[in-house]
C-alpha cells in the first residue's frame, strides 16, 4: 500500500477522477468504481484510492449511475439534420387536417418570395393512410413554391408552384432512372417524387454560413443524447465544414466521414484529397444506394409488395438504383478498395442486401476493408449468416423498427417481416453489427433505438418481432466498442479503458432494465474529460 501511494505521487495528478461509479465497457460492468482522466485520456480505472485525489484534481461523485463510453451513432446526416432544424418540422403532425395547418402557419411566417421547405412527415403516423398530394396544400401556399420531405429522405411532396419551377406537367418528363413521378390517372403529377425524382425540384440551397450554423446546431443536438462520435454521411463538397469544425480550440464530437457519390473516381480523389484532423473529423470512404425505403414503397424487395404505390403493376419489387445493375458498382466498390477506401451502402430491401452482399464478396481482401451495409432491414434467411462470413458490417438502426413496425406487415406480410430487423440472428450469427439513428430521419437519441432492440416496442405501444430481442449489454456494444470498429477507431474509442479518449456518459439510473428503458438518459457528457453536456 505504501509503495503504491508512493508510486502514485510521483506521477502528475489526474486532471479528473470520477468516483462512486457502476462502470460499464465492453459488454460488462468493470471491477472498480472509479476511473481516472489525464490529457483527455483514461489512465485508471479500478477501485477509488484518496491518493489520487490531489491538489488541482477535479473529482466528481457519480452518485452509483451507471458509466458508459461515449456513444458512437454510426449513421447519421449532421449537416443536413442541423439545417433541417431550421425549417417546418412536420414529424409532430397527427393527421391530414394538423400537417395541412401546419403547412399554413408557417407560410404565414416567411416573407414573400421565399421557398417553404419542411421534413419529417409520415402519413403512416395519422389515421388516414393515404398519400398526400398537391391539392393538400396548394390552397395555403398559393405561388409560393413548397417542397416537404417525408421522414425516411426517400420521397416529398411538391405543391404546384414548385412543380411549375422544375417543368413536371401532365406531358413530361418520363421517371428519371431509378426515381418515380407519381401521376393520376389522368397522368396528371399528383406532387409526390420518389428516389432520384425527388432532386427534380431544387429549393435554393443554403449558404455556407447557414450549413455551418446547423452543423453547430447538430453537434449540440448530438451531445445532449450522450452521442460523442458519429459516422457522418454528407456531399464531399461540405467535408471543409467539418474541418472547420473540428480545428476549432474545443470540439465535442468526433466524425467518420463518408461522401456520397454519383462520380466514384472524382469522389475517391477528392475523399483522399481530404486534410485530416486526427481523431476529430476523418474522411472514411463513400456512400451508395441500393434502392429506396419501405415507407415509400421503393425498397427492392424479392417478392411483390402487399401495398403498391399509385398507379404501380401487382408485380412492384421497388426501385433499384441504376448503378446496382449496369455495373458501375461493381467497378466503383473495387476502385475504392484499391484506393483504401471503405464503402459503405444503403440497402433496405431483401433482394438490395442480396445484390450488395453478391457485389461485395468479389472484393479483394473484403473482411479487412470493413465495408458495411447500412439500414440491412429486410433479409432473406439464407443471407444472415453471410455477413460474419464476408466480414461485412450490418449497420442497423434499431428506432427505425419502432417505426416501420406500425405497417411492415400490410406492407411485405407477416413471413417475411420476421426476418426484417434481424438484430438477434446477426449477433447470434457473429455479424460486427452495429447501430446508429439516421438522424434527422429520426431522433438522434440512442437510448430510443437501444429500448426498441431491447424491447421490441413499437410506436403503437405493441411488442413487435420479439424473437429478434436482443440485451441490454448487447445494444449498448453495438453503440459502443462495435461504432469505434466500424470506424476504425476500435484502439481510441469506444471502451473505458486506461489509455483510451476519455469518452463517457453518467446515466440518470444504475442498473437499467427494460421497464425502465424509456426514461434512460445521459445525465452528464464528457469528451476528452471536458464536460460537454449536463449541470455544471
Amino acid at each position: 500500500m505504501l509503495i503504491a501511494a508512493l508510486l502514485a505521487l510521483q506521477t502528475p495528478p489526474p486532471d479528473l477522477v470520477v468516483m462512486n461509479a457502476r462502470i460499464w465497457s465492453d459488454g460488462r460492468v468493470v471491477r472498480g468504481d472509479c476511473l481516472a482522466i489525464r490529457d483527455g485520456r483514461f489512465v485508471y480505472v479500478g477501485p477509488f484510492r484518496p491518493e489520487m485525489a490531489r491538489s488541482g484534481t477535479r473529482v466528481v461523485d457519480a452518485r452509483g449511475q451507471m458509466v458508459i463510453p461515449g456513444l458512437i451513432d454510426s449513421h447519421t446526416h449532421l449537416l443536413e439534420g442541423g439545417v433541417g432544424l431550421f425549417e417546418l418540422q412536420l414529424r409532430p403532425a397527427t393527421s391530414k387536417a394538423d400537417f395541412i395547418r401546419r403547412v399554413k402557419e408557417w407560410n404565414e411566417k416567411l416573407p414573400p418570395g421565399q421557398w417553404l421547405t419542411g421534413n419529417g412527415w409520415s402519413a403512416e403516423s395519422w389515421p388516414e393512410k393515404e398519400q398526400p398530394t398537391k391539392e393538400w396544400i396548394d390552397a395555403v401556399t398559393g405561388d409560393r413554391p413548397a417542397f416537404l420531405t417525408r421522414m425516411d429522405g426517400h420521397s416529398a411532396l411538391a405543391n404546384s408552384a414548385a412543380l411549375r419551377k422544375a417543368g413536371i406537367t401532365k406531358d413530361g418528363p418520363k421517371d428519371p432512372p431509378g426515381g418515380v413521378i407519381d401521376r393520376d390517372a389522368n397522368g396528371e403529377p399528383t406532387g409526390m417524387l420518389r428516389e432520384e425524382a425527388v432532386g427534380l425540384v431544387q429549393p435554393p440551397p443554403p449558404t455556407e454560413e447557414e450549413r455551418y450554423r446547423g452543423l453547430l446546431a447538430a453537434v449540440k443536438e448530438a451531445n445532449r443524447y450522450g452521442v460523442t462520435t458519429v459516422s457522418d454521411i454528407a456531399s464531399v463538397a461540405n467535408f471543409d465544414l467539418y474541418r472547420r469544425y473540428a480545428s476549432q480550440a474545443e470540439p465535442t464530437l468526433r466524425f467518420a466521414l463518408y461522401a456520397r457519390t454519383d462520380d466514384w473516381n472524382r469522389t475517391i480523389t477528392a475523399v483522399n484529397a481530404f486534410k485530416n484532423v486526427p481523431g476529430w473529423a476523418e474522411a472514411r470512404g463513400l456512400k451508395a444506394f441500393m434502392d429506396g425505403s419501405l415507407g415509400s414503397r421503393t425498397a427492392f424487395m424479392h417478392a411483390p409488395f402487399n401495398e403498391l404505390p399509385p398507379g404501380k403493376p401487382k408485380d412492384w419489387r421497388g426501385v433499384p438504383m441504376p448503378g446496382a445493375v449496369d455495373g458501375t458498382y461493381r467497378q466503383g466498390f473495387r476502385a475504392a478498395a484499391a484506393a483504401g477506401l471503405q464503402v459503405i451502402v444503403h440497402a433496405i430491401g431483401d433482394q438490395a442486401n442480396h445484390d450488395l452482399l453478391n457485389l461485395y464478396e468479389n472484393i479483394p481482401d473484403l473482411k479487412a476493408r470493413r465495408f458495411r451495409v447500412e439500414h440491412v432491414q429486410h433479409l432473406m434467411p439464407g443471407d444472415i449468416p453471410r455477413f460474419a462470413r464476408l466480414g461485412v458490417i450490418p449497420s442497423l438502426q434499431p428506432y427505425h423498427k419502432a417505426d416501420d413496425g406500425r405497417y411492415c406487415e400490410a406492407v411485405i406480410g407477416a413471413d417475411r417481416s420476421r426476418h426484417s430487423y434481424a438484430f438477434r440472428s446477426l449477433l447470434a450469427a457473429n455479424a460486427s453489427m452495429v447501430f446508429g439513428s439516421d438522424w434527422d430521419v429520426v431522433t438522434i437519441d440512442p437510448f430510443a433505438g437501444i429500448n426498441t432492440a431491447v424491447t421490441g416496442k413499437i410506436l403503437t405501444g405493441k411488442v413487435w418481432q420479439p424473437q429478434q430481442n436482443i440485451t441490454l449489454d448487447q445494444a449498448l456494444s453495438c453503440y459502443t466498442s462495435n461504432g469505434a470498429y466500424a470506424a476504425f477507431w476500435e484502439n481510441e474509442i469506444g471502451r473505458i479503458a486506461p489509455g483510451f479518449r476519455a469518452d463517457f456518459v453518467v446515466l440518470n439510473q444504475r442498473t437499467p432494465t427494460a421497464r425502465t428503458l424509456d426514461r434512460l438518459a445521459p445525465s452528464e457528457v464528457y469528451v476528452e474529460g471536458r464536460k460537454v453536456y449536463g449541470q455544471n
